[in-house]
């Protein structure tokens, strides 16, 4: 299986089942070789900035390179793992300076980035 997804795609994707089921926004944060072997993607949630901050939020910059309507954050204290299935279709991807800022982040919350 070839890879759909590269690292800094933002993706819609589905969470919940059934009639609560609902779209959210997710900034993919694994390899095409991770996708490729296992059909399993990692993503950091992305929400909007009015939640309460978290550490490691990490305000995106271009909403429009993203693929965002509205101003939004990278919440890489808030990962999950995925079947490529649920990921609905990519919305855009992170510019270069909020990849930095993505980069710092996830480096800071885990120890072996």
């Amino acid at each position: 299986m070839s890879a759909r997804f590269r690292p800094f795609d933002v993706v819609a994707i589905t969470v919940g089942e059934g009639s609560i089921a609902r779209r959210r926004p997710a900034l993919v944060v694994s390899s095409p070789d991770f996708e490729s072997e296992t059909g399993l993607v990692w993503v950091a949630m992305i929400t909007t900035p009015e939640h309460e901050r978290r550490f490691g939020d990490i305000p995106i910059g271009d909403q429009a390179a993203a693929g965002l309507p509205a101003p939004s954050v990278i919440r890489a204290s808030k990962l999950a793992t995925l079947a490529v299935g649920r990921i609905k279709r990519r919305l855009g991807a992170l510019g270069e300076a909020d990849r930095l800022g993505a980069r710092v982040a996830l480096r800071a919350a885990a120890a072996f980035v």
